[in-house]
């Protein structure tokens, strides 16, 4: 949700990025994975609720692979970005 957030906010990614960092410490998911939600909130694509839950599932542990994800949603491992 903090991502969703900051673009309605107009922050940039960069600023989004730092503010997560802040806010999550060492448990905060990596710049890459960051980026590509930001990219998906921008863009209007991520705005169904399996997606905001799975940016959930990111923030809990930033090591969680696409397959657990999908696995807990109960969506293919294609629709998580």
């Amino acid at each position: 949700m903090a991502i969703k957030f900051c673009v309605k906010a107009g922050k940039i990614a960069v600023e989004t990025f730092g503010l997560i960092n802040k806010a999550y410490g060492s448990a905060a998911m990596s710049c890459a994975i960051m980026y590509q939600w930001y990219a998906c909130f921008r863009d209007g694509r991520a705005r169904t609720d399996e997606n905001v839950e799975s940016v959930c599932l990111l923030t809990e542990d930033r090591h969680t692979s696409l397959q657990m994800i999908a696995d807990r949603l109960n969506i293919g491992k294609a629709t998580v970005p």
